[in-house]
């Protein structure tokens, strides 16, 4: 066998080797990185959508396609997007569209992972009956608008140093030092939601950090106990804009303090919040680094509009 024929028989081989690695199921980086993107549940109506409506049709119908762009829920969370689909802005005495089911499925709604990098998919029916025009109406232009309410989450992540005496004068080999990390940037979480940056200082007993927290999506940031109100009659504005903070750990610890307090609400205002932590260093005696874990949890409302005409009823 020349060269040649030997290069290519490798090559072949390596290729073979590659393939049944990736066959196998070895998980790539884009597949590991699924926590990403600004957005949750994304309603669309289908390019083909009617836009004409005659009046007298007892059976209008239509469809809206329903995206989970984000990471909620992960199989083990199924049951706890409590979504609901709501539809408005016609008047019911002209046109009475209703979904078919109000409640979201949380299955088919699977938020995206290392196996399903999509995100869930469902397609909502909706339908009801067009009336007769108020008398001397040729036509009625009207918009529909339909709305998503839903349970979500996010979980941010950055890796902080933890050195229990940052101040101190003895000269020693460190894995990392805290001044290197006293601004972390973060990217988006596949949530509405973001952790988008994480402040760390030290003090002569404590490690502080100041997390901040955006909304990055384009829906609206409601109470989590009004997923099951209806998006058209309004919400109360002093119960907008609120994330709970379920948890912050550093590693496995707990932090030691934090503002707001583990379980109750941060309020954003202009969409941009903070929290503080402090994290006791007594009883730690060596330098490292660890993940920094922040979980959050909210209510969130998405919408889609189409413009609709309803047309008098051609008699021959």
């Amino acid at each position: 066998m020349n060269k040649k024929m030997a290069g290519l028989f490798f090559l072949v081989i390596v290729i073979g080797i590659s393939g049944c690695r990736e066959y196998e199921g070895e998980p790539t980086s884009e597949a590991m990185d699924y926590r990403t993107g600004s957005e949750g549940l994304v309603l669309e109506f289908p390019i083909d959508t009617i836009t004409r409506v005659y009046e007298n049709d007892p059976d209008v119908r239509m469809m809206v396609e329903i995206r989970n762009r984000g990471a909620f829920p992960q199989y083990d969370q199924i049951g706890q997007l409590n979504g609901r689909i709501w539809v408005g802005g016609f008047p019911r005495d002209i046109i009475d569209l209703r979904p078919e089911s109000d409640l979201l499925d949380d299955e088919a709604l699977e938020g995206k992972s290392s196996y399903n990098l999509e995100g869930g998919y469902d397609g909502i029916i909706i339908s009801g009956p067009a009336y007769e025009l108020p008398q001397g109406t040729p036509y009625y232009p009207t918009k529909l608008i339909v709305t998503a309410t839903y349970n979500y989450e996010t979980i941010g992540s950055a890796k902080v140093c933890i050195d229990p005496f940052p101040r101190g004068t003895t000269v020693r080999e460190k894995v990392c030092d805290v001044y290197d990390y006293s601004s972390i940037s973060l990217g988006t979480q596949g949530a509405p939601i973001a952790v988008t940056s994480i402040e760390e200082e030290a003090t002569h007993r404590n490690l502080l950090f100041k997390i901040y927290v955006e909304d990055v999506g384009d829906g609206l940031l409601i109470d989590e106990n009004d997923v099951a109100k209806n998006p058209n009659r309004g919400y109360d504005w002093d119960k907008l804009n609120k994330v709970r903070l379920v948890d912050v750990t550093v590693g496995n610890r707990m932090m030691t303090e934090c503002r707001p307090d583990v379980g109750n609400y941060l309020t954003l205002i202009d969409g941009k919040g903070y929290i503080f932590c402090q994290l006791n260093t007594a009883g730690i005696d060596s330098v490292y680094t660890t993940p920094l874990n922040i979980k959050l949890r909210y209510a969130y409302a998405n919408s889609v509009s189409k413009d609709i005409e309803i047309f008098e009823e051609v008699e021959y």
